[in-house]
């Protein structure tokens, strides 16, 4: 081979490489990611970043505008920000879980939320937004769906999905429908193990592919899970079959837009390359959050020049990626100024809706409180300096209760906290907190809240005389608990799950 060939030979490869590298969005994680890292990461091409860590707005913006200022290419800036930019960013707006939307039932709430969440990723840099989550929260059990679920009904699950994609995209921020096609009725953390969703065709059909099905014409991409769906396809898990991402999805529901994989460092995935060029070759265009990204693009580069992954995969790709970033660039020209982050106007939002999230999972009218009575508090395995909710304590006082730790003779109300968390493996209450809890429930009347997960009745519910679910523990809706307590808040909302509690209204 003469030098000339050499040298086009080591362009082509070079070109290659480059636009392999392209394929694959990183994390970037305040507090564990250092800029020189991801400044190489940039060097080598890769299409964009999905952010993570709690830093400021300012902190945020600044690391974008890095990375932006060093990429030959442009790059997608995208994060998790299912409950608002608050989510990851200490001085942005947290907004409540979709399930806490789907008890008001609002779909004028769900927009809201859409917009509020584009308006401030906008401001900092964040194009893309990995919401929302289309599954349905059909399985108690479920570690890490649950209140990130509009509820357990497809078609309510699809309009308040529908109204929020309505919302991001009326502020210029593109949604990913996730995670096809539907994580909800698995029963482990796909984050620590592989999960199996064992439902029928005719169940599938009738549950969770109808949010995906409605929406697919209005989502910018689509998340693939990392779940094995038997009834699909019995040996490959949805983010690496070609039966569901090319056969189902591309082919008979008809959707050619962009599909991202879920993380691949989640402990369902094994082989990170392996499983990387398993996801283009079914028709995945983009690989998420690899542990090591490096190693993953020598690995795609390898399987490019053995033939294992053909130039035509490649080339689609890249082409549907690139259409997801032409949305980007045009509406990146209206962008919300900076000072919109946690401002005052989206803050207000939070404590008006409130009331109307709140729902009354169970009451038989006989727990109620007014002002000069003893009331005992509990979180379970909880001492009252760690107490999550103290702003709810804090705001019964304030209607006039007199709340004491513990659990006694007194009227007690008990909090519970559990909510979904990634590499957790449970969401549930413990044994040692149940059986607190059962202890608890010795003496006068009770009443348990739920800033959190609301299938945690379960096990109480006929030792209790009322459940309150606010679905999250945010300030606002804490002290909107505190007030339908005392009756002076009306609880708006409906239950978006059945908890299947027998004997209860």
């Amino acid at each position: 081979m003469g030098q000339d060939q050499e040298e086009r030979e080591e362009g082509r490869a070079a070109v290659s490489s480059g636009r392999i590298a392209r394929l694959i969005h990183p994390d970037f994680r305040f507090g564990s990611t250092s800029t020189a890292k991801a400044l190489k990461l940039v060097e080598l091409g890769v299409g964009g970043f999905c952010f993570y860590g709690r830093e400021s707005a300012r902190v945020v913006s600044e690391t974008i505008r890095l990375l932006r200022a060093a990429a030959k290419t442009p790059l997608i800036i995208s994060s998790d920000y299912e409950r608002g930019a608050g989510q990851w960013v200490s001085d942005a707006t947290e907004l409540p879980p979709n399930m806490a939307i789907g008890a008001s039932g609002s779909e004028a709430f769900a927009r809201r939320k859409g917009e509020i969440t584009a308006a401030e990723a906008g401001a900092m840099g964040v194009d893309w937004i990995f919401a929302p989550v289309a599954d349905l929260a059909t399985n108690p059990a479920n570690p890490i769906v649950n209140l990130r679920a509009f509820g357990d009904s497809p078609g309510s699950a699809a309009g308040l999905a529908s109204a929020y994609i309505s919302g991001l995209h009326s502020r210029n921020a593109v949604s990913c429908l996730k995670h096809f096609p539907g994580h909800g009725g698995t029963a482990v953390d796909s984050h620590l193990t592989l999960p199996v969703l064992d439902r029928s065709l005719e169940e599938l059909e009738a549950l969770e592919l109808v949010p995906f099905r409605r929406l697919l014409a209005r989502t910018d991409a689509v998340m693939a899970g990392h779940l094995k769906v038997p009834a699909l396809d019995p040996s490959a898990p949805a983010s690496f079959s070609r039966n569901i991402i090319t056969g189902l999805l591309r082919g008979t529901m008809k959707y050619d837009g962009c599909v991202i994989t879920d993380a691949l460092n989640m402990k369902a995935v094994s082989d990170e390359g392996a499983a990387a060029v398993k996801a283009l070759r079914a028709g995945v265009d983009i690989l998420l959050y690899p542990d090591d990204p490096f190693k993953m693009h020598e690995a795609l580069c390898r399987a490019f020049d053995s033939g294992e992954l053909g130039p035509a995969v490649l080339d689609k790709a890249l082409a549907r990626q690139a259409a997801l970033a032409a949305k980007i660039s045009a509406g990146s020209l209206d962008r919300a100024e900076p000072a919109c982050v946690g401002c005052a106007e989206h803050k207000a939002f939070v404590k008006d809706i409130a009331p109307d999230c709140l729902a009354w999972a169970f009451r038989n009218g006989s727990f109620s409180l007014k002002a000069g009575e003893t009331v005992r508090y509990l979180e379970p395995l909880t001492k009252p300096d760690d107490w999550k909710g103290r702003a709810f304590v804090e705001e019964l006082s304030r209607l006039g209760a007199r709340v004491v730790p513990g659990a006694g003779a007194w009227k007690t109300i008990i909090g519970s906290f559990s909510g979904p968390v990634a590499f957790s493996g449970n969401i549930n209450l413990g044994r040692e907190a149940s059986a607190e809890i059962a202890g608890a429930l010795a003496g006068g009347g009770a009443l348990m809240a739920a800033f959190g997960s609301p299938f945690v009745f379960s096990d109480f519910h006929r030792r209790l005389d009322a459940g309150l679910c606010a679905f999250c523990p945010l300030p606002e809706f804490q002290r909107a608990a505190a007030g339908a307590i005392f009756g002076a808040v009306k609880a708006g909302g409906s239950m978006p799950v059945n908890l299947r509690l027998e004997g209860r209204s």
